[in-house]
């Protein structure tokens, strides 16, 4: 991939002006000289070490980071603890996100979080970190869901004439009713 991605510089823009990779991948597929980005965005930049993320910062023209403060740092697990407790103006943050916040970038927040399997798994981060703040949608597979599956065997699109499906509509009314 790095010799054909080399070879048709223009061609593979053409085809694919949005690429999605790692940072990881941006430093190893992609000629930095070559390849400059109109704009680069980190999802989960909690989880990103300043220091991988710097190569596609460098090569883009704006940056979207996206993440959030609340969540664990990148693991630190292999690396050296090494603190130069003289100069910690010096040390690095934990993550992009912690560097972007630290200089103070233009922020916005999401008001809203969408849980696939449990709402009660975001809950306890709603009440305790976010102030109750996230509209989050119950789940329908949760045990006291107020979302529903209704089957209406008798129901039936009327496709080549009203265009609806009286049984299934008056259905609903009956359950808002209830």
């Amino acid at each position: 991939l790095r010799k054909l991605f080399r070879s048709i510089p223009n061609l593979l823009l053409k085809l694919k002006p949005c690429l999605m990779m790692s940072p990881l991948s941006v430093a190893y597929f992609l000629e930095a000289e070559t390849y400059r980005f109109d704009m680069v965005i980190f999802d989960e930049a909690s989880q990103l070490p300043t220091a991988e993320a710097i190569g596609s910062l460098a090569r883009a023209k704006s940056a979207i980071v996206v993440g959030d403060p609340k969540q664990l740092p990148p693991t630190a697990f292999f690396s050296a603890n090494y603190v130069d407790e003289d100069n910690l103006e010096n040390e690095d943050m934990e993550s992009i996100l912690d560097d972007c916040l630290t200089i103070n970038m233009q922020q916005r927040h999401l008001t809203w979080h969408y849980r696939s399997k449990h709402e009660s798994l975001i809950a306890f981060s709603n009440a305790m970190y976010y102030d109750n703040k996230l509209c989050t949608f119950p789940s329908p597979d949760a045990l006291a869901s107020k979302v529903n599956f209704v089957y209406v065997p008798e129901g039936a699109y009327d496709r080549g004439g009203t265009k609806r499906n009286k049984e299934e509509g008056d259905k609903l009314v009956v359950e808002v009713l209830r």
